[in-house]
């Protein structure tokens, strides 16, 4: 009862915002007549609220329920699921979390603050989507800003809003605005090497105080965040450990020196974990060569059809797709790019269709994929 009274008294607030909204009259009405009537209604028609103002706001409604507790102590498998080849970066982000979210960390700043260090497309930006989806729900509640754009003078007014009398006072701050709109996300500054010293001082405050005020004088409150910064510095030195040049530990010496280096005592102390991505090796790639074909099946299916890849398919894939300076990040653009497209063209030939079943092997020489139908249902 006490929980419904609280979902009441957070619709009514809602209400009163929708207001001032181009909302439907049939959502106003359909809230209003819940919440305002003393007419009783089935769980569904609460549910179905909890979900119309988490998608509206952004902000989880649920209180953490023990399903929610089972999902906290699991973090890490779940993450796992999805970033293939970092355990330590994924176990250290998970404990890390756990800590802040059950109170023992911390209160008063964001849920966790991470620097991410590694090479491109070893699975950073990938573990951050996956803990917005964890967290909160969706991989929409990942916010992200490109910090090679914030170089120069202004850059802290375009984070923050400019205050009266300047140029974009009216506008808010980039970060600000989307934080107080979606209190509850995961906040990625990608390539945070690049950002502008002045924008380093402004996140000494964020970490260290949970808020910033913006340029109209409004607190804006980020203990509900994670937030997760990138950085490809000092990335070189891992390569070649992974090469066998150095060993990994002289490699993890030298890239730490390289961050210390360029970023100051006061901003790396005040973050909960500085994690460290290694280069991803063939065995691991290949997995992520299979959840990728794996998203690639489900949409598929979607239509009907059934689709099976061979072990040497997915070789074929990872040979053509792998690119050393990028990692893993063109595999995702080469399946859309080739298997997509090629499945996509069978379908407009007519060649598959609904009750088909599809197999994706490799040609005799095994250079190139081979696409059958190889049974179609009547």
């Amino acid at each position: 009862m006490n929980s419904i009274m609280a979902w009441k008294s957070k619709m009514l607030l809602l209400l009163l915002l929708l207001s001032l909204l181009p909302a439907t009259s049939l959502v106003r009405n359909l809230l209003a007549s819940i919440l305002l009537t003393g007419r009783q209604f089935p769980d569904k028609a609460i549910d179905l609220i909890d979900e119309v103002v988490s998608q509206w706001t952004g902000i989880p409604v649920c209180a953490l329920e023990q399903e929610e507790k089972d999902k906290l102590i699991h973090l890490a498998d779940r993450l796992h699921e999805r970033v293939v080849g970092q355990d330590e970066a994924v176990n250290v982000v998970a404990e890390a979390v756990l800590c802040s979210l059950t109170g023992l960390d911390h209160p008063g700043q964001p849920i966790g603050s991470f620097l991410f260090l590694g090479s491109t497309g070893v699975g950073k930006t990938e573990l951050a989507k996956a803990l917005a989806e964890q967290l909160f729900a969706s991989e929409k509640m990942l916010v992200r800003f490109d910090m090679s754009e914030y170089v120069g003078s202004g850059s802290v007014l375009r984070l923050i809003g400019a205050p009266p009398s300047h140029d974009g006072y009216d506008d808010g701050g980039q970060l600000t605005e989307k934080v107080r709109n979606r209190p509850y996300s995961v906040i990625l500054f990608d390539e945070v090497e690049k950002a502008d010293p002045s924008v380093l001082n402004i996140f000494i405050q964020l970490l260290d105080d949970g808020v910033l005020t913006d340029g109209k004088g409004r607190t804006v409150d980020f203990k509900n965040t994670v937030i997760i910064m990138t950085s490809n510095l000092g990335a070189e030195h891992l390569t070649a450990g992974m090469a066998g040049e150095i060993t990994m530990d002289a490699a993890r010496d030298l890239l730490m020196k390289q961050v210390q280096k360029h970023f100051k005592p006061e901003f790396l102390n005040r973050l909960s974990e500085i994690v460290v991505f290694e280069p991803l090796l063939h065995d691991k790639l290949k997995e992520i060569v299979k959840i990728q074909m794996k998203s690639v099946i489900a949409r598929v299916a979607d239509k009907g059809i059934s689709l099976f890849a061979s072990d040497a398919a997915l070789d074929v894939i990872l040979s053509e797709s792998y690119n050393p300076m990028y990692g893993a990040r063109p595999i995702r653009r080469w399946l859309e790019k080739n298997v997509m497209t090629k499945l996509s063209q069978m379908l407009v030939k007519g060649e598959a269709s609904e009750g088909s079943m599809m197999s994706i092997d490799t040609t005799d020489d095994r250079n190139k994929l081979k696409y059958e139908v190889a049974k179609k249902e009547v």
